[in-house]
């Protein structure tokens, strides 16, 4: 059966132990992506590994302010990975196209929905769209914090039937890895806080993302429908992975998602603000019924119709995400009064614009 595929490679599996790029492993990574696509399979690759490029022309060691250090080195280096990728997949008669995007390029709806049609139109063609984040603009306070979040991003814009993060670990560890009795995790039916908890803070010398990172990304992902794998990139095959025989984690996704302003709210929008509910209107949305006045304690934030906000119940879990149908002003001030006049007002999040949450 013919997948959409996201593969997202990690610095450390594209780099050799002095941070600059490994063409063997590069070559092999393509050639890998390659027989997916002669097999069908639409591909799209999330890649790392600029700062290991920029490494191999300048190691910039005057730059003082190791932020910019890194973003200079990534500038220059894109330029050298993504030629170096369009090289080796053309000896395969494969096109590339390069797309660096940015944390509000997500949030924007506009800009969101240009770059689905941009994205399918690509895969559509045969074309195999490379994607990074464009450290040149992006910060800390401002970006996505690594690529694993990037590629779940872009992975539900496209709708991927599977995302398959290589690193250098084999997978998912029930504790830091580090630790003699650790023990790697096959197969995760749900993601919750206590995986989160189990992945510690560890990050990547020259990445920014740990297995902190890929956790939140797998929620994202399986919370679409999108099956989460993380394999080690150095040891395992793509082709091993397609046939379900490699070492690695497998998180299984939910059932498929089929609105697409759900794909948005989850992986894209920023919300603007917060409400608690009651255990009514928390029963209610689980069902996928809209929010209304009656059953919503609290409202939080400032915010414009058309806004994004968060529902929370009485316990502090985030249960929903929805476009509201008022601003915050408006908002408070039916929450504020009677619920006589509650019950008359319009639902504050329809159904059909609020993603349940479990």
């Amino acid at each position: 059966m013919t997948e959409t595929i996201l593969i997202k490679v990690g610095t450390n599996v594209l780099t050799k132990e002095d941070k600059t790029l490994d063409l063997d492993q590069i070559q092999s990574l393509v050639k890998q992506i390659s027989a997916l696509k002669e097999q069908g399979h639409r591909v799209i690759l999330v890649s790392s590994g600029a700062v290991g490029a920029g490494l191999g022309i300048n190691k910039f060691e005057n730059i003082a302010d190791q932020v910019v250090r890194k973003q200079i080195l990534a500038s220059i280096g894109q330029n050298k990975l993504i030629g170096i990728y369009t090289n080796f997949f053309k000896e395969h008669g494969i096109t590339v196209a390069q797309a660096l995007f940015t944390r509000s390029d997500f949030s924007n709806r506009e800009k969101y929905l240009n770059m689905k049609q941009v994205l399918t139109a690509l895969l559509d063609e045969g074309i195999v769209p490379i994607i990074n984040e464009n450290d040149v603009v992006s910060t800390e306070e401002l970006g996505f914090g690594d690529n694993d979040i990037l590629a779940a991003y872009t992975a539900a814009i496209i709708r991927a039937d599977r995302l398959i993060i290589m690193t250098i670990v084999d997978g998912f560890y029930d504790k830091d890895p580090s630790n003699k009795d650790a023990t790697l995790v096959c197969q995760v039916h749900k993601v919750d806080g206590k995986l989160i908890y189990a992945c510690g803070d560890s990050k990547s010398t020259l990445g920014t993302g740990g297995m902190k990172s890929k956790i939140k990304a797998a929620y994202i992902a399986t919370e679409l429908g999108i099956e989460f794998i993380v394999m080690n990139g150095k040891k395992e095959k793509l082709e091993n992975v397609m046939k379900k025989e490699f070492i690695g984690t497998t998180f299984h996704a939910k059932a498929k998602e089929k609105k697409s302003i759900f794909y948005w709210l989850l992986a894209g929008s920023e919300a603007s603000g917060k409400v608690t509910v009651d255990e009514g209107a928390a029963q209610a949305v689980s069902k996928r019924k809209s929010l209304l006045f009656v059953g919503v304690i609290n409202v939080y934030g400032g915010f414009k119709k058309g806004d994004t906000l968060e529902v929370f119940d009485t316990k502090g879990e985030r249960i929903g995400l929805g476009i509201s149908n008022f601003d915050s002003k408006k908002a408070k001030e039916i929450n504020e009064s009677p619920k006589e006049e509650q019950k008359k007002a319009k639902e504050l999040i329809h159904c059909d614009n609020l993603k349940v949450l479990n």
